[in-house]
């Protein structure tokens, strides 16, 4: 795409679209600059805005389709219709934005107004599609929701987290990648990062809309956008796997639809009993969201960057499916999701005939890689070490507020620098681009076992392993557990001793003792499969359904055999430990318990022998926290320092 050999025909388009935004925007300023105008002011208003908007359409179909010119009349009548309907209605003023009439028909009308706008745009410039995808795939359109979410953040008289997220929404559809459909390939790349860097924020905002607020309409507002980030998110995969426009289309008309509601339509502020319902759809749509996110991502990245930098290698094949170490965005885009999901269900399904197997293990695989891709990692770390800095602020505590500090430096070291890109071993999350040795894994093994000792298990499970950080933060308070059951204690076993068998047969192949096993033609990596599964499979189904299992199940419930081995070494120096055994023998609310996301019987440990100290405990200090007599401290090498 050029502007520079435009014809006149494409200026005056250019013109005309500039005038319309402008003429657009001193509407609707003066419109909500007032609380009281009659509905025979807004219907008059949308059949202005709508004679500016089929004139556009009229432009570009009559001139570059070379479309009959009697389809203005028609289109001009059409849009005649809320003028007519003014005409004959009653002269009353009314608070038009609680008025579901009036406050609807203005934003159905500046869609379409915009649609036609973008598509004028793309009849003069490109591209020339049908017109559903051509109103939204060109540059104008991006322009003009950048232009809509300033002007109405600007115009907003208060700039509350609300306003913040319908901007960051507004924005994040800005810059997705069919908006560059006419540029460089690359630029689409870089558009659709951005896009996702503004719905990261924004989906950092829904969390704090969760977190702070409880009325009908912020809920509303949370819980459509999770659920209209997740669509375009899905847009945008089916746009990088397949280079499929309608779903990324559809979902970009319908979310501008929402949005345009929601800036003009007031939905009740009521007080409401949130309970478990809607947290549980909202963390079900923002968990989607970011998994669609990252496999669209990772797969488009993977498929430009590698088309630029594709070697002749790269060029015989029909779905590569890692990136060479020519191609400098590697580490970031080293895998196509996509391709080893499609190659691993090929295979299984030709060598077991399986389709219910092949199935399931092209679902793990597809989970797997999308959770493990570098993109995905840095998104999620993104996202959590902000919600762990809103833990920070809240915390009173020093020792806990230390902590946190400690977490939001450790995760990109133990989330995405240490696995990602050395040899060591953190379980679940190494060998996805250097496969582990066992020199790395022995190191790590020992490196782990001594933070443990000196540390306690927090030193792994709340401050290197990913999954913990997604419960540390404040959002997740609200689903810890009621209550614990005995059952958990011995079934911790099985995942340990499973992880044991895993680690002793690696061990033994690196040793060239036994041999690599497979599953038709794929080698399958004990180390990998098992820490993976763990992780990205078994956490995840537990993750989404964290309002059901409560926060911490992979250590409460001990699904993972990682959480428990290096909940051994909480014997060791580790203690929850009571500065008065006599004040908790005395407490009467047991505020502790009742904090702790593992459901240990803290008091009954401390009034037994001073301190609790269970695997289980992930050392999150909840209970710390929660002691409204501060007696309770957290004991480890630190505190034998200070002693002496």
């Amino acid at each position: 795409m050029s502007f520079d050999t435009m014809n006149p025909l494409q200026i005056a388009i250019l013109v005309y679209i500039v005038g319309m935004m402008i003429a657009d925007f001193i509407i609707l300023f003066y419109v909500l600059r007032r609380s009281l105008v009659t509905r025979r002011v807004i219907f008059f208003i949308s059949s202005i805005l709508l004679y500016m908007a089929v004139e556009a359409a009229d432009i570009g179909y009559i001139i570059f389709y070379k479309g009959s010119i009697f389809s203005e009349p028609i289109s001009l009548l059409l849009a005649s219709i809320p003028a007519v309907l003014s005409v004959k209605l009653k002269d009353s003023s009314i608070q038009w934005r609680a008025d579901k009439v009036a406050s609807i028909t203005l934003a159905f009308t500046i869609v379409l107004d915009e649609l036609a706008m973008g598509y004028a745009f793309s009849s003069a410039f490109g591209p020339r599609l049908n017109p559903l995808i051509s109103s939204v795939s060109n540059i104008a359109f991006g322009i003009m929701m950048l232009s809509d979410a300033i002007f109405f953040l600007a115009i907003s008289s208060i700039k509350n987290i609300r306003e913040f997220a319908l901007f960051s929404f507004a924005a994040s559809m800005a810059f997705m990648p069919n908006i560059f459909l006419t540029f460089r390939t690359y630029l689409s790349l870089v558009g659709s990062t951005v896009s996702s860097i503004i719905m990261i924020i924004n989906i950092i905002m829904l969390y704090l809309i969760e977190i702070r607020r409880i009325s009908f309409n912020m809920q509303l507002l949370s819980i459509s956008l999770a659920g209209f980030d997740f669509f375009m998110m899905l847009g945008l995969s089916a746009y990088a796997a397949y280079k499929d426009l309608y779903i990324i289309s559809i979902s970009m008309i319908l979310s501008m639809i929402w949005y345009f509601i929601l800036i003009f339509y007031r939905f009740s502020d009521r007080k409401i009993n949130i309970g478990i319902k809607y947290p549980f759809i909202f963390l079900i749509l923002i968990n989607l969201a970011e998994l669609t996110m990252g496999f669209g991502e990772s797969v488009l990245g993977f498929n430009i960057t590698n088309s630029i930098f594709m070697t002749h290698h790269m060029e015989s094949m029909k779905m590569p499916m890692r990136s060479p170490f020519t191609n400098p965005y590697w580490w970031i885009f080293p895998m196509n999701p996509l391709s080893m999901t499609i190659m691993s269900f090929k295979d299984v399904l030709m060598n077991s005939h399986n389709i219910i197997f092949a199935t399931f293990w092209g679902s793990y695989i597809l989970i797997m890689m999308t959770t493990m891709m570098p993109f995905y990692v840095i998104m999620m770390g993104a996202e959590m070490i902000y919600l762990v800095y809103e833990r920070f602020k809240i915390s009173k505590n020093s020792q806990i507020k230390y902590w946190a500090i400690a977490i939001m430096i450790g995760m990109p070291i133990f989330v995405w620098l240490i696995p990602y890109y050395t040899d060591f071993y953190i379980f679940g999350m190494s060998g996805m681009i250097f496969p582990v040795t066992l020199i790395g894994f022995s190191i790590s093994i020992i490196a782990i076992i001594i933070a443990s000792i000196l540390f306690g298990k927090r030193a792994y499970c709340n401050l290197a392993c990913m999954s913990a950080h997604m419960w540390t933060n404040i959002f997740y308070d609200k689903f810890k557990p009621k209550k614990n059951y005995r059952f958990w204690d011995y079934f911790r076993w099985i995942p340990f001793t499973l992880m044991l068998i895993t680690f002793g047969y690696w061990s033994s192949m690196e040793l060239g003792i036994t041999k690599v096993p497979h599953i038709g033609m794929t080698a399958i990596n004990p180390l990998d499969i098992f820490g993976m599964f763990t992780l990205n499979y078994i956490w995840w189904f537990f993750f989404f359904l964290t309002p059901i299992f409560g926060t911490y199940s992979c250590s409460r419930q001990g699904w993972c055999g990682f959480g428990t081995f290096v909940g051994l070494f909480n014997k060791i120096i580790f203690k929850i430990k009571a500065k008065n055994v006599e004040d908790c023998r005395v407490c009467n609310n047991i505020q502790c318990e009742k904090a702790c996301p593992i459901k240990i019987e803290i008091r009954k440990d401390i009034l037994s022998k001073g301190f609790s100290n269970r695997i289980s405990c992930v050392g999150c200090g909840d209970c710390v926290e929660a002691c409204p007599k501060n007696n309770l401290e957290i004991y480890d090498i630190t505190r034998l320092f200070k002693k002496k």
